[in-house]
């Protein structure tokens, strides 16, 4: 650039290294350049270097990682878009979830990913010294000495003389592949040397802020000051843990247990800290409490009034049962279901039926908290006008489904207290009870489905009807948020669902069973999309759910299947008011999900529907108009019509075809588990004839 005679190409190339600076983040070099660029005759960037800071992070806080922060971000899998400081908070978390995996002797040990991190680190620090104190690999030519320390540290070779010649060959292929994964501009390498010209790099570390400072860190890990801060946080997940959960607390908060515990203590409840600890909150030099301050100072053990010592004991106590508690009624603060839970018997009724007797494992030990279902249950509670919990039906159908379940007991001790229950309140216990555990908790997950559907109904739903779908819940509960999302479905339309889906399970062809409930499962998702997104009236839903369901009772044959499809089709264009004639069923349906079909006499750019068909039909997929128009009237069907098809089908046959070169075990791959590919397999027997 310093030797280019044309100022506008000068100009030119000085702002597209301003650009450059930019996107990698290099401030020192940014400010550089742009003083370049602005003695050029640039005017249009002006920038202020601000140095970064993060709510937690001390002045002078700032982790050096070597490298530009692009290339490290393509390594570690980091969102380019994440703030500076984001950046540590999301390494912790990839380092947290998949950076180590367990090996035999219950060790941990590195996986692929963090493997490659560190080995990236090794190579963009040699990269980085022979930038040298100018921050710019510089290669002057293609016979120098730096050339081939270069290629070396990249892991490749020339091959030919200088000139036109040259290709650069791989040498070493683990840094080969870091070469190319990290973003290097290898062609741009390759082309300077044949042409032999001077090949320029900038290449800066990245300085990233750090929450407190490393040394903070490093304390934790009884490691001295000269080691680098990156290698001793990756090396340690139980530290990247600790500071992902720091990070989630306000500035009072964490300076609060910062001040109370060393950060070799706060390391051993890192995972109670990172899943829980969003929730804590320092107001007025006190921890705010959800509910009444001198329970949870009794609960915990510590007063309120002095945050330090309360949140280390709450992250402490129980294994984080505790925590956990805190943080679920924490997210339902002001509401009405908050009065609820938080009047002082209660809240220590609910905990305590929560924790239980035997603590571990707490909800923090695996990789994704356990308890989410506590979550779901406390946000989820309806307090009627009454001050009174609200449960669907009456106590009656959930003391059965404890006692009476055809699917055996669910919990003893439960199943014990179950006959003694008089008020919503037990069975609120029991399912507090029941949010402990990952499996055997189906009372909690039907209540929660149940208590969706209830919520908005002007009439809540009968004793009769929640009886019913309890006993159903095993069989079709996947199904029950088309009630949720369709609170204005009357009782009977629930019940002919049902009754529906009861005659399919009893079609004794597993084909035709199969293809019956995929049928009439994709046809009511449609609806209910549509039903959400205020494209069925509400006055029209009833009607239009009876006609969508009513064909597919009693189906025995292929053709009762098919024409119960056809007609689902057809009453979702009528109830959306879209019509089957104006248009294709085709293109109304995609219409009705991803927008406006473009007109082919449009210039505009291709819509989102003119995308959803393209894919469609790139998949090779019969489209609805091919089937209903060869199907359409009593006689032959259309001789063009019948050619489309043919033509889509041995396209279909030649994709199947290349299956045949494909070796027993890629087989196996392509089509995994016997029962879909068996499946798969009677579809391709399919007979146009």
């Amino acid at each position: 650039i310093a030797a280019e005679t044309d100022p506008a190409t000068k100009k030119a190339a000085l702002r597209q290294l301003v650009l450059n600076d930019l996107l990698r983040g290099q401030q020192t070099d940014l400010v550089t350049d742009l003083a370049s660029y602005k003695a050029a005759g640039g005017t249009d960037f002006t920038y202020t270097p601000q140095p970064p800071t993060t709510k937690n992070t001390a002045p002078g806080a700032i982790a050096t990682i070597p490298g530009p922060l692009p290339a490290f971000a393509r390594m570690a899998a980091l969102s380019p878009d994440l703030a500076p400081e984001e950046l540590l908070p999301a390494l912790a978390r990839n380092i947290v979830t998949n950076g180590y995996e367990a090996s035999g002797n219950e060790s941990l040990q590195q996986t692929e990913y963090l493997r490659l991190v560190v080995r990236y680190l090794a190579q963009a620090r040699e990269l980085q010294a022979m930038a040298g104190t100018g921050r710019k690999i510089v290669v002057p030519n293609c016979d120098s000495d730096q050339t081939g320390a270069l290629l070396k540290a990249l892991g490749y070779r020339m091959r030919g003389s200088c000139g036109g010649d040259i290709v650069l060959e791989t040498v070493n292929p683990t840094r080969a592949f870091l070469t190319v994964d990290s973003g290097f501009p290898l062609a741009l390498l390759e082309a300077e040397l044949r042409a032999n010209h001077r090949f320029e790099l900038p290449y800066a570390p990245t300085q990233v802020p750090v929450l407190y400072s490393t040394d903070y860190w490093l304390q934790a890990l009884g490691r001295s000051n000269q080691t680098e801060f990156i290698d001793a946080f990756l090396a340690d997940p139980s530290l990247c843990r600790l500071y992902l959960g720091l990070s989630h607390l306000d500035r009072a908060t964490a300076e609060a247990l910062r001040r109370q515990a060393p950060p070799a203590r706060l390391k051993t409840y890192a995972h109670v800290l990172d899943f829980f600890g969003g929730m804590f909150q320092v107001k007025n030099g006190a921890a705010v409490t959800p509910g009444p301050a001198r329970i949870w100072a009794s609960m915990v053990g510590a007063s309120p009034s002095n945050p330090g010592p309360f949140f280390e004991k709450l992250i402490s106590t129980d294994d984080g049962w505790l925590a956990s508690f805190y943080d679920a009624v924490s997210r339902i603060d002001g509401s009405a279901a908050a009065a609820y839970i938080e009047q002082p018997e209660r809240l220590k009724k609910l905990y305590d039926a929560l924790r239980g007797k035997i603590t571990s494992p707490g909800p923090a030990r695996p990789v994704f908290r356990s308890s989410t279902e506590l979550m779901l249950l406390t946000t989820s509670l309806r307090v009627g006008p009454d001050g009174q919990i609200r449960i669907p039906g009456n106590l009656e159908v959930w003391r059965t489904l404890f006692l009476k379940h055809p699917h055996g007991k669910y919990d003893a001790k439960l199943t014990r207290s179950a006959n003694s229950w008089r008020t919503n309140d037990d069975l609120l216990e029991a399912l507090f009870a029941l949010s402990r555990k990952t499996v055997e908790n189906e009372p909690l997950r039907i209540f929660l489905a149940l208590n969706d559907i209830d919520r908005n109904r002007a009439k809540p739903v009968s004793a009769a009807l929640v009886g019913r779908l309890i006993a159903q819940f095993r069989a079709y509960g996947s199904q029950y948020n088309v009630f949720a999302d369709a609170p204005g479905l009357s009782e009977t339309a629930i019940n002919h669902y049902l009754d529906e889906c009861s005659d399919i399970s009893t079609i004794r062809d597993s084909l035709l069973r199969a293809d019956t409930a995929g049928t009439l499962q994709a046809a009511v998702e449609l609806w209910r999309i549509f039903v959400v997104r205020g494209q069925i009236d509400l006055a029209a839903q009833e009607d239009s759910f009876a006609k969508l369901i009513g064909p597919y009772g009693h189906i025995r044959q292929h053709a009762e299947m098919f024409d119960a499809g056809r007609a689902s089709i057809e009453a979702l264009l009528t109830a959306t008011g879209s019509g089957t004639e104006s248009a294709s069923p085709q293109l109304r349906i995609a219409e009705l999900l991803v927008g406006k079909h473009r007109s082919p006499s449009e210039t505009a750019p291709f819509s989102p529907s003119d995308h959803f068909l393209r894919v469609y039909d790139a998949q090779r997929l019969i489209s609805f108009d091919t089937f209903f128009a060869i199907t359409a009237g009593k006689g032959a069907p259309d001789p063009k019509v019948v050619k489309s098809l043919t033509v889509q089908l041995d396209r279909i046959a030649e994709a199947d075809s290349t299956r045949n070169t494909l070796s027993t075990e890629e087989r196996n791959a392509f089509s995994p588990g016997y029962w879909s590919s068996r499946h798969v397999e009677q579809e391709r027997k399919f007979n146009l004839d």
